[in-house]
């Protein structure tokens, strides 16, 4: 693993999920989450044809959510008070 530049922004978004799992007592190094946050930011510049700067904006406190519930094996039906995304109940279905 490559030592990540320092910024604020990756330092505030690395805070926030680390708070995240924490609140479910589980802890990662933080040049892991470091790491996840740098791929998944650069996934989404990829998949948006944009650069890392304004796949930023993208980043966003509920997104950090979805990364710590996906770490955590959250079903984020059951995370939303039992609000069901249709995809999943189709997946679901057609098992």
């Amino acid at each position: 693993m490559t030592k990540m530049r320092r910024s604020p922004w990756l330092d505030d978004r690395t805070a926030l999920l680390l708070a995240r799992l924490t609140e479910y007592e589980m802890t990662l190094p933080e040049d892991v989450v470091r790491e996840l946050i740098s791929d998944h930011l650069d996934t989404t510049a990829r998949l948006m044809r944009i650069g890392r700067q304004a796949a930023k904006f993208y980043v966003t406190d509920d997104v950090i959510a979805t990364i710590a519930h996906q770490i955590l094996g959250i079903d984020q039906a059951a995370a939303n008070d039992g609000v069901v995304s249709l995809a999943a109940a189709r997946r679901r279905k057609n098992r």
